[in-house]
C-alpha cells in the first residue's frame, strides 16, 4: 500500500512539475512577486483581522462577535485537518525537488494540501452563509491567495485544488452543526 502511495505521489508530482516547471523557471516580475507576497500575507490571517471589525460594525457587537468567534473556530478546525493531512502525505515543497527558488519562505515543511487556501475558503464560505454580501468582496481575495501559493513556488497546483475542495467542504459543513447554524 505504501509503495503504491509513493508511486502515485511521484507520478502526480512529475506530471505537475512537467507542466509548471517551465513557468517557474521564468524570472519573476518584481511587482507581481510583491503582489503575490502581499496576497499570501493577507492569507496568513490578516485578511480576517481586517474583516472582523467591519463585520462587527455592520452587524453589531452581539451578532458580529458571534460570527467572528465561530469563524475562528472554523479556521482552527481547518488548521487541524490540514496539519494531519500534511503530516500524513509528507509531500515535499516544489522547490525541494526542482531547480527553482521559492519567492517566499513557506510556513511549514510539507505542501499537500494548501493550508492558506483551505483556511481562507472555509472561513469565507462559512461567513458567506450568514453574510452573502461579504462573498463578492472576499472571494476574489481568497482566489488570489490560492494563486499566490503556486506563483511563489511553495505549492503545486493540486495542493491548492485539494485545499480549495477541503475548505469548501469545511465551510459548507459548519452551518449544519447546531452551535454554528445560527448567530
Amino acid at each position: 500500500m505504501e509503495r503504491q502511495e509513493k508511486s502515485w505521489k511521484r507520478r502526480l508530482t512529475a506530471f505537475e512539475t512537467g507542466k509548471i516547471l517551465p513557468w517557474w523557471k521564468q524570472p519573476s516580475h518584481g511587482f507581481n512577486a510583491f503582489l503575490m507576497r502581499l496576497a499570501t500575507r493577507l492569507g496568513d490571517g490578516w485578511l480576517w483581522a481586517l474583516v472582523a471589525p467591519w463585520v462587527i460594525w455592520q452587524w453589531g457587537w452581539t451578532r458580529g462577535f458571534a460570527l467572528a468567534w465561530r469563524g475562528t473556530a472554523v479556521g482552527l478546525v481547518s488548521v487541524l485537518i490540514y496539519k494531519v493531512l500534511k503530516n500524513r502525505f509528507n509531500r515535499k515543497r516544489p522547490f525541494e525537488n526542482n531547480d527553482v527558488q521559492p519567492l517566499l519562505a513557506p510556513p511549514d515543511k510539507f505542501s499537500f494540501p494548501s493550508g492558506h487556501t483551505m483556511n481562507n475558503l472555509a472561513i469565507t464560505i462559512y461567513a458567506g452563509h450568514f453574510f452573502p454580501g461579504l462573498l463578492p468582496a472576499i472571494l476574489p481575495l481568497v482566489v488570489l491567495v490560492a494563486f499566490s501559493r503556486v506563483y511563489l513556488r511553495v505549492h503545486y497546483p493540486t495542493d491548492v485544488l485539494v485545499g480549495a475542495v477541503l475548505g469548501l467542504l469545511v465551510g459548507t459543513a459548519f452551518p449544519h452543526v447546531p452551535l454554528f447554524s445560527a448567530l
